[in-house]
């Protein structure tokens, strides 16, 4: 079983997703299921208005993979990845391969998860 997990903060959530649903219960509803079953998390990164993620919310976004695993939930695989295709907005950007090893590189030293890295874009 899958889920998505893209951010760490509530802000950057709705700035990424656009979306109503609070942040909240997605990690509710996440960390549920991973206590169910392991879960594969797939997360995309990508570039908006040419700036990747700030390094806050990439630490925060390892503070909630954390989170859930402390709530004894199971997560078998966290894939990170940027963007693949042309997104609907010109200000989306992939990362580059360089960007998305950092990203899966910073989520195995926090968290100890298994992390592999998906190319996109460049």
């Amino acid at each position: 079983m899958w889920a998505k997990l893209e951010a760490g903060t509530e802000a950057y959530y709705h700035k990424i997703d656009r979306t109503t649903i609070p942040f909240r219960r997605i990690l509710d509803n996440i960390t549920a299921e991973a206590i169910r079953a392991p879960l594969v998390i797939q997360s995309l990164f990508l570039k908006m208005a040419s700036e990747p993620p700030p390094p806050e919310e990439l630490a925060a976004f390892c503070d909630r993979l954390n989170e859930i695993t402390r709530a004894g939930g199971g997560i078998k695989l966290v894939q990170i990845y940027t963007v693949a295709r042309r997104p609907a907005e010109s200000f989306v950007s992939a990362l580059s391969n360089p960007q998305v090893d950092a990203i899966t590189d910073l989520v195995r030293q926090k968290t100890g998860l298994t992390a592999e890295a998906y190319y996109g874009g460049d």
